[in-house]
């Protein structure tokens, strides 16, 4: 659960970086406040979206290799009742 945290978190660094870099291409120095701000939300809304994606597509990945759902615990147990 920590390790998926941690690359969950890591994903999203990268991600900001890079779509950070991408956003300064286009933000000039005579570009309008308005703009700039709409861009850095954009980053921001872009960076959780694609590191949300990315890590629910590598758990997929590694419980479909690794089969760990007889591992991990279910939140709700059957028949309604929950833990």
């Amino acid at each position: 659960m920590l390790g998926g945290t941690v690359l969950n978190i890591f994903l999203m660094i990268g991600f900001f970086l890079i779509f950070l870099f991408g956003a300064n291409l286009l933000v000039t120095p005579e570009s309008s406040p308005s703009f700039k701000m709409i861009t850095f939300l954009l980053v921001i809304v872009l960076s959780v979206v694609a590191a949300f994606f990315i890590y629910s597509r590598v758990i997929k990945w590694i419980s479909g290799k690794w089969d760990l759902e007889k591992y991990i615990h279910p939140l709700f147990g059957k028949g309604g009742k929950s833990l």
